[in-house]
């Protein structure tokens, strides 16, 4: 049976290249950007929009749909809202805000539910072309892997509300953490240091509130250092620590294979707790791995193939013991999603994509995760028809393991979604 499972996990790696959709570019973070601002001295903003603003509306069937949580997928319809504002209103003055508004309806249960996410509410100083200082809650998203990313150390406890399992949603979909940062830049190169401050105890889950206390309950610093050193190759630097937290060194490294095909590396290391170990036990130092690669065809299809480790979650032997333990095991769940970490200590990611597939504005999309200490696996598909002010979507996503395994556990078998986006 696990030979078999094997097997069809590796086929499926395979056929979600000639399954799927659109090419993908590894995500960018503050630093890349900061480092083409650096080289380019001044932005080109003449297409950008200061406003912009999204209603989309869902309809979801689901095998099973008893969560009370908010952050669960289980609503069978949704509205949701998006405003966000990026403009400059002074010179070398730039305001930044984005929030979201989900609210449900779980025809199941007979519950409507509603969250507010305050995605991002800054200021950003520019007092000349090398230096930048922002002020306020930023949504820092570190990591050039996708699936999962060790270095994105803010991502911790920031989702309220899951509308997409795409990595790409659950890192834009998030909360921002109130920060003051600041980042210095030269020709091929940036360095930057913020401060995350302490300023509630508790998260909350009032729909309006900003939910300060679950993304700055505690004192959190952040050190980048980007340099170019040839080519593309520009590797980043990070050091991450604060109260309670010993310190986190983190790599993110992105070189050329080939004319077509990128590589990729994210790294981080240092002395922490171990998931589902028993109370009384000692930090201990824990390496975080993502490794892979992504390859765009002639044809518009892109690839990622991506191997995960997290030293600091269950190995074998640990998530067989939480299995009869129920509840150790449920602890463990809700603390590794709610620090979005990986389940199980080694995973299997693959992401394929292909635009304009079949026909022009038509996007195909294929996600496969495969835990490889349990062998459940996790699939997700989505077609997607563009037009110029509307998107309309389709979303299949299943889970396949024992009772007791990363997917087999989870609520939904399976989540059916359509959905249509208005952009304005």
């Amino acid at each position: 049976m696990i030979a078999r499972r094997r097997a069809w996990a590796l086929a499926a790696v395979v056929s979600l290249a000639v399954a799927a959709s659109a090419p993908r570019v590894a995500r960018a973070d503050s630093d890349t950007d900061a480092l083409s601002l650096a080289d380019t001295a001044t932005a080109n903003t003449s297409a950008h929009r200061d406003w912009q603003a999204s209603f989309e509306f869902a309809m979801g069937n689901y095998n099973q749909a008893s969560q009370t949580t908010s952050a669960e997928l289980a609503d069978t319809a949704r509205v949701s809202s998006l405003l966000s504002y990026d403009g400059s209103f002074a010179p070398g003055w730039r305001a930044v805000f984005s929030n979201r508004l989900d609210a449900g309806w779980r025809a199941n249960v007979g519950q409507y539910n509603a969250i507010d996410t305050l995605k991002q509410a800054y200021l950003s100083w520019q007092p000349n072309s090398t230096t930048i200082v922002d002020a306020g809650r930023v949504n820092l998203r570190e990591g050039v892997a996708q699936g999962f990313n060790p270095t994105d150390f803010f991502k911790t406890n920031a989702v309220r509300s899951i509308v997409s399992i795409d990595p790409a949603s659950l890192r834009e979909n998030r909360l921002g953490s109130v920060m003051l940062r600041s980042q210095v830049l030269w020709s091929g190169g940036s360095l930057s240091g913020l401060v995350s401050p302490k300023l509630a105890s508790q998260p909350s889950n009032a729909t309006f509130n900003p939910d300060f206390g679950a993304t700055n309950n505690q004192t959190r610093y952040l050190l980048t250092l980007t340099q170019r050193l040839f080519g593309t190759v520009a590797p980043q630097w990070l050091l991450y620590g604060g109260d309670g937290i010993s310190p986190q060194l983190g790599l993110n490294v992105t070189t050329l294979l080939g004319d077509a095909t990128t590589g990729f590396i994210e790294y981080s290391g240092g002395r922490s707790p171990t998931f589902g170990a028993q109370p009384d036990s000692t930090d201990a130092f824990h390496s975080k791995l993502a490794a892979g690669f992504t390859h765009t065809f002639t044809n518009n299809l892109s690839l990622t193939v991506e191997y995960d480790y997290d030293g600091a979650s269950a190995d074998r032997a640990t998530w067989n013991q939480l299995a009869f333990d129920p509840a150790r095991y449920w602890q463990y769940r809700t603390a590794i999603n709610d620090a979005q970490e990986l389940m199980t200590r080694q995973a299997l990611f693959s992401y394929a994509t292909w635009q304009d597939a079949l026909m022009r504005h038509l996007d195909l999309t294929a996600m496969l995760h495969y835990d490889l200490v349990d062998h459940s696996y996790s699939t997700w598909l989505e077609a997607r028809y563009h037009w110029p002010r509307a998107d309309v979507a389709i979303q299949w996503q299943t889970n396949h393991g024992a009772s007791h395994s990363t997917y087999g556990a989870d609520s939904q078998r399976q989540v059916l979604q359509a959905l249509t986006t208005f952009f304005f």
